[in-house]
């Protein structure tokens, strides 16, 4: 097994970084990293920070049990199709997918990537269970992490990290971002929908003042995903005059509320207003 200086020189340089480059956008001192990198130091609580800015497995980063980092969803998706592949042939695919005619050319004689669209698309054509196509049964079936670990959670893919203007105008769509639609594209541990996208906090009106509350700060990342349902208490992106917005979810007394958490700012009652709920807040992510 590899010792963690040895993994985390491995890591930076597939992902063509440099040590200046990792500490300053992880927030760790240089001289701390390369104490790392160097063996002089063993462990950092940054630790998960430098593995999800790396994209690899942080399990393997910390232990060196597991895989470096999962497969591609795009691998995935291909393994799986071969199967359909062998039994139809292109050409029977097409047959089955008209609407797809075109983008199957594309995908196998071309290898086009497969986006999450068309997966959904392929699925439902060949009546196939929803979400199927992504299903890594080999690193269900051999277990990632060992027998005597408890594995973290999946890294689930990439999800695009937008602007609240995109975020506001996709609470009026259904499509599904595409490479080239975003900032960036960031690591998501947690389950959520193909749907799902990240925004970075503005402003401090999720800011809380009061110690071990519950806090958003400006630069926080977080995740939204538009098919979770509302619930009270929900932390939410909520489209309000025009504007996205970032609130607290509430119901009290027959009134619906979004509630900031910085108590200089006001509760607003959108009790019978127009308002468009453009997705739940199932993670957040804050740099050190």
């Amino acid at each position: 097994m590899t010792d963690l200086k040895d993994r985390l020189k491995e890591a930076r340089k597939a992902a063509g970084k440099t040590q200046k480059q990792v500490s300053e956008d992880v927030g760790i001192t240089q001289s701390s990293y390369s104490n790392l990198e160097s063996g002089r130091s063993y462990g950092s609580r940054f630790l998960t920070q430098v593995a999800l800015y790396l994209n690899v497995n942080p399990i393997w980063l910390a232990t060196g049990k597991g895989a470096m980092r999962p497969p591609l969803i795009e691998e995935i998706r291909r393994k799986n199709l071969d199967p359909l592949l062998d039994k139809y042939g292109v050409e029977g695919l097409k047959e089955k997918l008209p609407e797809l005619e075109s983008y199957i050319h594309f995908i196998f004689n071309e290898k086009r990537s497969i986006s999450s669209r068309a997966a959904r698309k392929i699925e439902t054509g060949l009546e196939l269970p929803l979400g199927s196509l992504d299903y890594d049964a080999a690193a269900q079936e051999a277990g990632t992490f060992g027998s005597n670990v408890s594995p973290g959670p999946r890294i689930q893919g990439r999800v695009p990290l937008i602007s609240w203007v995109q975020a506001g105008e996709f609470c009026e769509t259904i499509d599904i971002f595409e490479p080239g639609d975003a900032e960036d594209w960031m690591p998501c541990p947690v389950k959520h929908s193909d749907r799902t996208y990240a925004l970075r906090i503005q402003g401090d009106s999720m800011t809380s003042p009061y110690p071990g509350q519950k806090s958003y700060p400006p630069g926080t990342i977080i995740f939204v995903d538009p098919d979770k349902p509302l619930v009270n208490g929900c932390r939410v992106i909520a489209k309000l005059n025009g504007e996205a917005t970032f609130k607290t979810y509430a119901e009290d007394m027959g009134h619906i509320y979004l509630h900031p958490i910085n108590p200089t700012y006001s509760p607003m009652d959108i009790t019978g207003k127009e308002v468009t709920f453009c997705g739940v807040i199932i993670g957040s992510f804050s740099p050190e």
